[in-house]
């Protein structure tokens, strides 16, 4: 089972308590109209640029005409820092390596995945936690209209020639938004999943907005495996923008966390309500 370090990581993340090294990015931002409060505008294609929290930024996205290159994760709160490095086979992400500042590390995960049809269909993981070294084969799912129903993780354990663990990510959809996504844990007996183990983590992404998701400008891909890593920003895989997220988890109180937005005349966020966050874009 993972540490609690990834559930306080994923809700950072929510939250936009991460930030970054303001590192030097391929494409130069847009500068080419000023809008309210002097604030650079984009009137044509865009990928997302950084997200800021405050002053500082809390997430980066360093891309090339376009394709994700790697992004980079700080928690303002602890400074443990997180980069991943994404790489391309063509023009689809085949491999993704997470790993954090910390010594030893919580994070350092990689992920390879395979296409059949042009689609996401597998990906394995090898996970190295010090001496240990866990490896996951994903399963990806999806209904007959093609929307993504289902990941389901095998995991060996330290070593194991036979699978320990077993998790399933379940999805609901509205239209393209995701609504709601089960998150079902529970060991392995002789290669099967014994649900008497089982305990469900459940996810509900609310009060969606009819704007754009700034993430759906980059590798849905990416967004996908890093669901897996932080099952709470699955969200990011939406067309459009929740206004609640909601986590039950197998014990405690429900927690729900509202979020806001303002949007330019593009119907991009720009920002939180309060201006507290801000979402920057590069043109293409």
């Amino acid at each position: 089972m993972k540490k609690n370090y990834f559930f306080k990581a994923f809700v950072a993340v929510l939250l936009g308590l991460l930030v970054s090294c303001d590192n030097t990015t391929d494409d130069p931002i847009n500068q080419n109209n000023t809008g309210n409060n002097g604030e650079l505008t984009i009137t044509g294609p865009r990928v997302l640029n950084k997200v800021m929290s405050g002053t500082a930024t809390s997430e980066e996205y360093i891309t090339a005409s376009g394709a994700i290159s790697q992004v980079i994760l700080k928690d303002i709160v602890t400074a443990n820092s997180t980069t991943a490095t994404v790489t391309y086979t063509g023009d689809k992400v085949s491999r993704i390596k997470y790993i954090d500042n910390q010594n030893p590390h919580v994070i350092d995960n990689e992920y390879n995945i395979t296409y059949t049809g042009g689609r996401m269909t597998a990906v394995t993981l090898q996970q190295n936690l010090g001496s240990v070294v866990n490896l996951s084969d994903y399963t990806v799912s999806y209904d007959p209209a093609g929307t993504l129903y289902r990941i389901e993780e095998k995991k060996k354990m330290n070593g194991s020639a036979t699978y320990t663990h077993y998790a399933e990510y379940k999805f609901t959809f509205s239209a393209s938004n995701v609504v709601r996504m089960e998150h079902t844990a529970m060991l392995m007996k002789n290669n099967n999943p014994d649900p008497t183990t089982a305990s469900k983590t459940n996810y509900a992404y609310d009060n969606y907005d009819n704007k754009v998701n700034p993430y759906t400008t980059l590798s849905k891909e990416y967004f996908i495996v890093t669901g897996i890593l932080f099952p709470v920003n699955f969200n990011m895989i939406s067309s459009n923008n929740a206004g609640k997220i909601t986590v039950q988890n197998p014990a405690g109180a429900v927690v729900s966390y509202p979020k806001t937005y303002l949007y330019d005349s593009q119907n991009y966020p720009v920002s939180d309500q309060g201006q507290s966050i801000k979402y920057i874009y590069k043109a293409l």
